[in-house]
């Protein structure tokens, strides 16, 4: 993007005073892979990375005449920072949905340039993400095939993720029990429906809730758009905490997600707040995949997720699916 000025903003917050910009293109795969690509290399996006949509480049004006000067034409900007490798980048494009990707992609692209071991890993995991490094004249990591064809306010993170990467298991998928509410409950009051899933949180299964929040992302913007009630004792939703009891999850807290305009609402439980939001967020997105279609496409493009759903009978396994295939090549 060019070089910040002295009074930027970004520099005020201790960061460095240049970083890369993506612009989105509709239909490139690299943008597909984008929140998986950045996920491999930061782990959590949500509590890692920070961002900033600015369209209207109200609180980074420098960063759109910066890009402005790079592209010759007005475009809408957003930033995105880990603030814990003192690292940024800016996205660019009109929509929401493209400017996250293209952010996510960007700020991947900031952190590898730094660390030769990560960028090797990030290249070879990721064949697109690893032709964009060599574009831009970054060497690492070992040559590979690009495969042809289409591709299938507040600081934070969204987007999807690649299909061509499937990290083992580093611990027993997580089970997702489907509950239906047989007692007066405020939810089916409110017009939802009885039957919604639960999914349980425990940190040795951490890396299947990494991009919960991201790809509810794809569907909905959470912080606006979702309520989240946690209920650590069960009392705000005691036939909800019964039903999952009885749907044979092991007592625990509880988070019940709701999306009204939607008709959807989905569980996370675990022992702490934040691993309950996580399985919220990770059990609503399989409601919306499974209410607009999208669960076959969600499996495959997010692996972890994807086994989620093959061991919950929703899908085939992704990576027998992909064994099925046989003898193949990007």
């Amino acid at each position: 993007t060019g070089q910040l000025p002295p009074h930027s903003s970004i520099l005020a917050q201790g960061l460095p005073p240049e970083g890369p910009a993506v612009v989105y293109e509709k239909g490139d795969t690299v943008f597909s892979s984008a929140a998986f690509v950045l996920g491999d290399l930061v782990g959590d996006i949500a509590t890692e990375v920070q961002a900033i949509h600015d369209p209207d480049w109200e609180q980074f004006p420098e960063i759109g005449e910066l890009v402005k000067a790079a592209t010759g034409e007005d475009n809408c900007v957003a930033v995105f920072a880990c603030p814990s490798r003192a690292t940024w980048a800016v996205g660019v494009a009109a929509g929401w949905k493209g400017r996250e990707a293209a952010g996510k992609v960007a700020l991947a692209f900031a952190l590898v340039s730094q660390d030769q071991a990560m960028m090797s890993m990030a290249c070879r995991s990721h064949p697109e993400f690893g032709m964009l490094c060599r574009n831009q004249g970054l060497m690492g990591g070992p040559p590979v095939a690009v495969p042809r064809g289409p591709a299938a306010g507040g600081w934070g993170g969204g987007g999807a993720a690649a299909a061509n990467s499937y990290a083992e298991p580093s611990a027993e998928v997580p089970p997702v029990h489907f509950i239906a509410l047989d007692a007066e409950s405020k939810i089916t009051a409110a017009g939802l429906p009885a039957e919604a899933p639960a999914i349980p949180y425990t940190k040795a299964q951490k890396e299947y809730f990494s991009s919960a929040h991201n790809m509810l992302c794809e569907f909905v913007d959470p912080s606006e758009e979702v309520t989240f009630e946690d209920d650590p004792d069960g009392v705000l939703f005691p036939e909800v905490s019964a039903a999952c009891t009885a749907a044979g999850a092991e007592e625990n807290g509880i988070c019940v997600a709701t999306h009204a305009g939607l008709g959807a609402w989905a569980v996370g439980l675990g022992p702490g707040h934040e691993g309950r939001m996580r399985a919220a967020k990770l059990a609503m997105t399989l409601v919306l995949c499974q209410n607009q279609g999208k669960l076959e496409e969600f499996g495959t493009n997010n692996p972890e997720f994807g086994l989620v759903l093959a061991n919950a009978g929703l899908i085939e396994n992704p990576r027998k699916k992909r064994r099925k295939g046989g003898g193949g090549k990007w």
